[in-house]
């Protein structure tokens, strides 16, 4: 009996000690797990406020991005003439996110790109910005467009002097973007409040209501907390409250934001989703504290009586069971290890699956647990698990899976030191983590990558713009000096035309390349004179080169086709980008070559071969990689003084291959560079001409090119011309003597200006010395006709070939000499040879000095015009004259109450006898394939684009009323 209750006293101390273990150990864990959910908290509201600070960031980027770009669209305004200010703002309110700009004078008033009168007192700034000469960013405010907006000023300064003021208005709600107000996956959104808590930019949920104190009434949230939040934003702190969302307790950061000024950044998410990937830890964490505990239980009941043994296997059970539904219900893997009997308690069972190890390996060997993620011998970490020496938790993450015919996988593994010398190893395959962290840093990457290349392109923008500027400044101080010279000034202005628009076109490249990423951009197909274009490309490069003493040489044999179908500016555009950069990237007095053949692929096309060639500084291998990718510049110190964008060889890589061709590119640094381009071109309709018959005469051709010789002597002998060629002015001079005193003179000498020893001007001094003027002597250079027009005339030269030669020029040039024609050409029609005397044009345009340019154009050939503002005013005007009243309506198609296409329906549409014939031909900007597309779509006859060129201008109209030209009349 006494040991009876001996042994139950003994029991019941033992269940007395245990429970007062019991209770210590879940007093500490309730301690520890308070303050592991404490620390938990801390990192949520921190890691709340960092995303919070991310997302004010991107915000700050998308409102710097504006800012730049509304300075440079006022730098660019700044070049503009006054009188098309609004035009112009209305392009760019068009081209950009900006819904309104506007303009100030230095008086205080302009307009705004909808054509509205403006005052500075009608923007939100305290002081008008126009004496101060400041820009700035107007706080949030229901403007004109009845939704929240911005404003921001820029000055304009002209020559240095400030000259009024751009005001760009922005609704605030386009920066609400997706991708910037929300995060963790959409899970947590984000608002812009201002100092009094209304909504200046709206999330979910938020439609209804204006503040953000009222929402949070609504979601049940007491007014202690919408109190705090008051404070807060009065005292313009940072952190982050609970409050309840959605039915859900979350977190609330608030966060104050540099602009727009005075502003708010609120940031809500579920608190769960911020604790998501620690509450397994928790979880596995209490889990060890009750098998801790729980186990403790058992020993004090195995001492205290009989059931011990059995409450130990029901507690191995119950642990067992445990282990497989975490295994069985998430993707986390666990391993139970004893380091003092290296012995694996247990192992879960999808742990083999996880590794590709069988659960028998595991048990007899745990390390090669370590060896299947990855950890090596040398990493301290395995020892001291496999040891029991670790005392901290440690995890690890390596990639498995190395082998060739292996799955790449990231494994990462969390070794936890728990209770009575055991360790937790916790494995979870993180591939999809990790490569989202890799995608999002290459995007983090590739994002400052494009900033840093815009902010370069930005500030080198006038690089582009010199080159057709000298063009415009050179020819302007040739005109300037020759006004007595009426050719010359004519082609002085001729080419500054040409420059002109080029420099006009410069100004959209940003645009360019913008469509040509996103694949809007269209090729125009138009007849195109091969001469032309490149005597424009030699005006736009001379005056550079003039400067740096470089030469030009153009090597090509005779090409048989002059004219072709393309798109006349692309393809400029193309050979300027090649020509502009051989010029800068060649040392003074270098050499710059462009070499043009042709190959036949079908009746119809020809297979055109552009090469551009230099002797200058050449590329490394490495920049030729990456040469035709958008804000590439080679780093190269000799390059220090050249600016660029870096957008023209992207963009002439992609010109290329809209068109069909391919563009290479070789470089030896010290050496040089050549660049091919390929195109294939159509031919036009009527290309075949009858071969002259020129049996009979001679030629004498003096050049230093042995196979430009041959070339042209071949045409020549294919027309019947006994030809004839040497390759020096010396011996040129006396083959002319040597014919001449056998009385059988060449009936042409055609000379090259540029060669050794004699050149082409010298050796025609010396023929006329001897043989008189009696023989047409022709000067066949690359160089322009006007730059050495004085002297060649004074020596002698009776006309001028340019090289490249064009088989048709060569033969008419010819046989205008010999023969004193020329063969008949289409005449250009102009308003000196156009007869309009008694024609009667409408003429719908809606900018004033448009207008009166077109009115003055028609009226000066005689015809009656009546002009018209919008489409609306054009109607009435047709629909209440009579049949036959108009002979033709010129269309703008940008304008107000009515647009140009609009008008054209309704005139087609209208019951009138004439409304089918008459024609209606469009002006516009838009001169890409769509838009004219679209107008003939409208019903409309031809298109004609703007700048107004008066030769297409007019043989429109001549094609049209098909009224004769003076010349033919008096004919």
């Amino acid at each position: 009996m006494k040991a009876g209750v001996k042994r139950k006293k003994r029991s019941v101390v033992i269940l007395a000690v245990s429970a007062v273990i019991f209770l210590i150990a879940q007093s500490l864990s309730g301690f520890f797990l308070v303050q592991i959910i404490g620390r938990m908290n801390r990192s949520a509201d921190q890691n709340l406020l960092t995303s919070s600070r991310v997302i004010s960031e991107g915000l700050n980027n998308k409102i710097a991005v504006d800012r730049e770009l509304v300075v440079t669209l006022t730098d660019l305004l700044a070049m503009e003439p006054e009188n098309v200010m609004e035009e112009t703002l209305r392009e760019y309110a068009g081209s950009t996110d900006f819904f309104r700009f506007s303009y100030v004078n230095a008086e205080g008033e302009g307009i705004d790109s909808q054509g509205n009168f403006v005052q500075a007192s009608d923007f939100p700034f305290d002081e008008p910005g126009i004496s101060e000469g400041r820009g700035g960013l107007s706080a949030p405010y229901y403007g004109s467009s009845g939704r929240i907006q911005i404003t921001y000023r820029c000055p304009v300064r002209k020559d240095g002097k400030q000259t009024g003021v751009i005001y760009a208005d922005r609704i605030v709600n386009d920066y609400n973007l997706p991708t910037l107000f929300s995060f963790h996956n959409g899970e947590g959104s984000a608002y812009v409040v201002d100092s009094s808590g209304n909504f200046i930019i709206k999330s979910k949920g938020t439609a209804a209501e204006e503040d953000v104190y009222s929402y949070l009434e609504k979601q049940g949230n007491s007014e202690s907390v919408q109190e705090t939040l008051r404070q807060v934003i009065r005292e313009e702190k940072s952190g982050a409250l609970v409050v309840m969302n959605e039915d859900q307790k979350s977190l609330l950061g608030f966060l104050p934001i540099g602009e727009p000024e005075g502003c708010y950044l609120i940031t809500v998410i579920p608190r769960t989703v911020l604790q998501r990937e620690a509450t397994p830890i928790i979880v596995m964490l209490c889990c060890m504290f009750c098998l801790l505990l729980l186990g403790g239980l058992a020993i004090a009941v195995l001492l205290a009586g009989r059931q011990s043994m059995k409450a130990n296997v029901q507690q191995k059970e119950y642990r067992e069971r445990l282990f497989k539904n975490l295994s069985a219900n998430i993707d986390f893997a666990f391993l139970l290890y004893t380091p003092s009997g290296q012995k694996v308690e247990l192992a879960s069972d999808n742990l083999p699956g996880l590794l590709g190890i069988t659960a028998q390996q595991v048990l007899e060997r745990p390390e090669q647990v370590f060896d299947a993620i990855g950890v090596t011998q040398e990493d301290g970490v395995r020892s001291s698990f496999l040891d029991g020496t670790l005392e901290e938790q440690v995890t690890r993450e390596n990639m498995v899976g190395m082998g060739p015919s292996d799955v790449r996988r990231w494994i990462a593994v969390h070794l936890i030191p728990a209770d009575y010398g055991q360790y937790l190893a916790v494995f979870h395959e993180t591939t999809e983590e990790h490569n989202i962290r890799e995608q999002l840093a290459d995007a983090l990457t590739q994002a400052q990558n494009s900033n840093r290349a815009r902010t370069a392109f930005f500030s080198s923008m006038s690089h582009d713009i010199r080159t057709p500027m000298n063009g415009i400044i050179g020819m302007t101080n040739i005109a300037l000096k020759n006004l007595d010279d009426r050719e010359k000034v004519e082609s002085c202005l001729n080419k500054i035309t040409a420059a002109s628009g080029h420099l006009l076109e410069l100004i959209n490249e940003v645009l360019d390349m913008s469509r040509i990423e996103s694949g809007r951009l269209s090729l125009k197909e138009e007849s195109l004179y091969l001469p032309d274009l490149i005597a424009n490309l030699v005006s736009f490069i001379r005056p550079e080169m003039d400067k740096k003493k470089q030469k030009l040489y153009m090597r090509a044999p005779i090409l048989e086709h002059d004219t072709v179908i393309s798109d006349t500016l692309h393809l400029q555009k193309i050979l300027l980008n090649l020509l502009s950069n051989a010029v800068k990237y060649t040392q003074e007095g270098g050499e710059i070559s462009l070499q043009i053949t042709e190959s036949p692929v079908e009746a119809e096309a020809i297979r055109m071969s552009f090469v551009v060639e230099d002797n200058g500084i050449g590329m490394s291998p490495a920049f030729l990689e990456r040469i035709f990718m958008p804000f590439e510049r080679a780093e190269d110190s000799r390059m220090s003084q050249v600016t660029g964008t870096g957008l023209g060889l992207a963009i002439t890589k992609n010109i290329v291959d809209m068109m069909g061709g391919e563009i290479r590119v070789e470089s030896t640094e010290h050496e040089g560079s050549r660049f091919t381009v390929e195109l294939p071109l159509k031919l036009p309709a009527q290309q075949i001409q009858d071969k002259p018959d020129l049996t009979g005469y001679s030629v004498l051709l003096v050049d230093d090119d042995q196979d430009a010789c041959e070339s042209i002597c071949l045409i020549l002998e294919e027309a019947g011309v006994r030809a004839h060629w040497v390759l020096n002015g010396a011996d040129a001079v006396e083959e002319a003597w040597k014919a001449h005193k056998m009385r059988n003179d060449y009936g042409m000498v055609i000379l090259d200006l540029r060669m050794p020893g004699m050149d082409g001007l010298e050796t025609a001094r010396q023929i006329r010395d001897r043989l008189g003027s009696s023989v047409p002597i022709l000067l066949l250079s690359a160089c322009d006709w006007e730059s050495v027009k004085d002297e060649a005339v004074s020596a002698g030269i009776n006309g001028f070939l340019t090289k490249p030669i064009f088989k048709k020029n060569l033969l008419e040039q010819f046989m205008y000499f010999v023969r004193g024609r020329k063969s008949k050409t289409v005449e250009e029609v102009s308003e000196d040879t156009i007869n309009l005397e008694g024609v009667r044009i409408l003429a719908a345009e809606d900018n004033e000095l448009n207008r009166e340019i077109i009115i003055e154009l028609l009226e000066s050939c005689g015809a009656v015009v009546d002009s018209a503002r919008d489409g609306r005013e054009a109607l009435e005007y047709y629909l209440s004259s009579s049949p036959g009243y108009y002979r033709m309506i010129l269309m703008d198609i940008h304008m107000p109450e009515m647009n140009g296409l609009e008008a054209a329906r309704a005139i087609r549409a209208s019951a009138r006898p004439d409304a089918a014939s008459i024609p209606v031909i469009a002006m516009t900007a838009d001169v890409f394939k769509e838009d004219i597309r679209r107008c003939r779509n409208a019903g409309m006859n031809a298109h004609i684009g703007k700048p107004l060129e008066n030769a297409v201008f007019f043989r429109t109209l001549q094609e049209f009323i098909n009224i004769p030209q003076d010349s033919e009349e008096k004919q």
